[in-house]
Formats: structure tokens, C-alpha cells, sequence
């Protein structure tokens, strides 16, 4: 499963699903790939971490989390819009809430291959599942082309770009794109990666989170 949180929502869980998710960021981020971005007590963090941010969230049976990713509405601003615009040339940037930009998407690299490739699988299932309850219709975000390539497009999502391969200040090759976003493709995932049943836990907030 993978848990669906917000700031409204963390004292649902008992794991505090939000610091956990700092926490591999800043393993993954800071540490592994050597991103000059805030940091405080060894957790990852920036501006767009706020109380409009839903986080998903998997866990191990420790309470660590060891898959993470953040969505955050367009119709405020947001990540692309305000430090990537460059990368956008052959559409223009959103800003409504039927849009929601993608960020922070980071796996626990001790775990094993195959349950790397679930742990995936199943935020990428939860981007879809979570979009069409909130009524969203694509989801938008900067990655490196691989990552793009291995998140979304093996799990059966295509992406759409919104503009050429540039190079980021460390030096990595970086690209923004769309993710369309319907039944169809949800479906198609399911098939491609055999997960059939929801993915998503909203903890004891579960109805207070599918009426909001």
C-alpha cells in the first residue's frame, strides 16, 4: 500500500509519514545525487512543502519509508513554473488545479531489484489513482530522461514533453513533461505491472480525504 498524506492529515498514520519522507529525500537527494537545496537535521525539504503538498508514502515493516513522491496543485505557484520555465517551449506552463505538478520521487536504494520495481510501480499507480479521484487531468514534472523512461513509460505511461533536454547547475541532463491522465491509462498500467487492487491508504482519514 502506499499512504496518502498531507499536514491535515500525518496524525492519522503512526509512523509520521511526512518526517520519514524528508528523511529519504535527504538520502537520496542530498546525499546520492548531490542537489544544493535545503536541508535541516538531515531531512530534505523546500518552499513547496506546505499544506497544499500530498505526499505518497511507502513504508517497511520498520516504519522507514522507502518510496516517496510529492504532488502539488499548479494553481499557486509551483516548482516548473518558477525554477524550471526554461526547460517548458512547446506548451505553456498550467496554472489551474485540473493540473498538478509531480516532485521528489525517490526509492530506498538498499532494497532489492524486484521490490524496487513494485515500489514504483505502485506510486506510479498511486499518481493515477489519486488524480482521477481529485478530478486531475495530467501531471507535470522535471526528471532526469531515464528516470522518466524507467518510472513511467516501462509501467505503461507515456509522456509527453514540454520542451528539449537541458543540463541542470550540477550538470545532470533534466527534461519537463506531461503525464496524461485517464481510465485508460490506469488500466493499461494495471495490466503492464499485474497490480490490480488500489494501492492507496489514506490511514484513519480515509473518508475525510476522498470527500475533500
Amino acid at each position: 500500500m502506499i499512504d496518502c498524506v498531507t499536514l491535515s492529515t500525518n496524525h492519522h498514520f503512526d509512523y509520521n509519514p511526512i518526517y520519514r519522507q524528508h528523511q529519504l529525500r535527504y538520502q537520496s537527494i542530498i546525499q546520492r545525487q548531490g542537489w544544493e537545496i535545503p536541508t535541516v537535521e538531515d531531512m530534505e525539504y523546500d518552499g513547496y512543502d506546505n499544506p497544499a503538498a500530498y505526499y505518497l508514502v511507502k513504508k517497511d515493516a520498520a516504519g522507514r519509508a522507502i518510496g516517496v513522491s510529492r504532488l502539488y496543485p499548479t494553481d499557486r505557484p509551483y516548482m516548473l513554473q518558477q525554477s524550471f520555465a526554461h526547460l517548458v517551449s512547446k506548451t505553456e506552463l498550467p496554472s489551474t488545479a485540473r493540473v498538478w505538478e509531480g516532485s521528489r520521487f525517490c526509492v530506498e536504494k538498499s532494497v532489492a531489484p524486484e521490490m524496487r520495481k513494485r515500489i514504483i510501480q505502485e506510486i506510479v499507480i498511486g499518481y493515477l489513482e489519486f488524480s482521477l479521484m481529485k478530478n486531475i487531468k495530467s501531471i507535470i514534472g522535471v526528471m532526469y530522461p531515464p528516470y522518466w523512461r524507467n518510472i513511467f513509460v516501462n509501467s505503461g505511461w507515456d509522456v509527453e514533453w514540454m520542451g528539449e533536454i537541458h543540463r541542470s547547475e550540477e550538470g545532470h541532463k533534466i527534461i519537463a513533461g506531461n503525464l496524461v491522465v485517464t481510465q485508460e491509462v490506469l488500466n493499461r498500467v494495471r495490466k503492464i505491472t499485474g497490480i490490480h487492487e488500489p494501492v492507496l491508504n489514506f490511514g484513519n482519514a480515509e473518508k475525510e480525504a476522498i470527500a475533500a
